[in-house]
């Protein structure tokens, strides 16, 4: 047990045969034909982008987790997301991500309008223009053209409870996917 009293993976390769197994899962619900895009998983009303309930339940995307120690109930989604984006006749996955918060990181990627919020947008404007702009001098145009691309990528989520499982999963699908867009570089 960890000095935060995070329990280790009891067993490593349980775990990886687990993410194996997963990554068969992942291409397959991506490619799905009602597999969501995170375009339809959110829908404006009001002027704000708020989730589209039925479409995350009708997919089994049920809340998992608490968004704050004052909350009643479960409102929130921990674990992983895929994104795919169609290349060809298939829909390939390009990134894994994980989070206690999904449901609000999802929304952050297709419609945040700060670099810290969309940053598979940054990485992806970033890398079109030749790593030319550090974060915050990125102009706002650049980064909604591929906003705009990642709302047409299909979705798919996978719950995860254990800390450790999911770290450790967020890494192995991205190597096992060959995801294009996951990078591990610390700064």
């Amino acid at each position: 047990m960890s000095t935060w009293n995070e329990l280790y993976p009891v067993n490593l390769d349980k775990l990886l045969k687990e993410a194996e197994k997963l990554a068969i899962q992942v291409r397959k619900e991506l490619n799905t034909p009602d597999c969501p895009t995170l375009g339809m998983l959110y829908e404006e009303k009001s002027g704000k982008i708020r989730r589209n309930v039925k479409i995350f339940q009708m997919k089994d995307y049920k809340p998992n987790a608490r968004l704050s120690a004052k909350s009643k109930s479960n409102n929130e989604f921990k674990g992983l997301y895929f994104f795919g984006e169609k290349i060809g006749n298939e829909i390939i996955p390009v990134y894994v991500g994980i989070s206690r918060t999904v449901y609000r990181r999802l929304r952050q990627h297709g419609w945040g309008k700060q670099h810290n919020e969309c940053t598979l947008a940054y990485l992806m404007a970033n890398k079109k223009n030749k790593n030319e702009k550090n974060r915050a001098e990125f102009p706002d145009d650049l980064l909604e053209i591929e906003r705009q691309k990642i709302l047409s990528f299909n979705v798919f989520l996978y719950p995860v409870e254990q800390d450790y499982d999911l770290y450790f999963l967020e890494v192995a699908l991205a190597g096992i996917l060959k995801t294009k867009w996951n990078s591990f570089k610390t700064h």
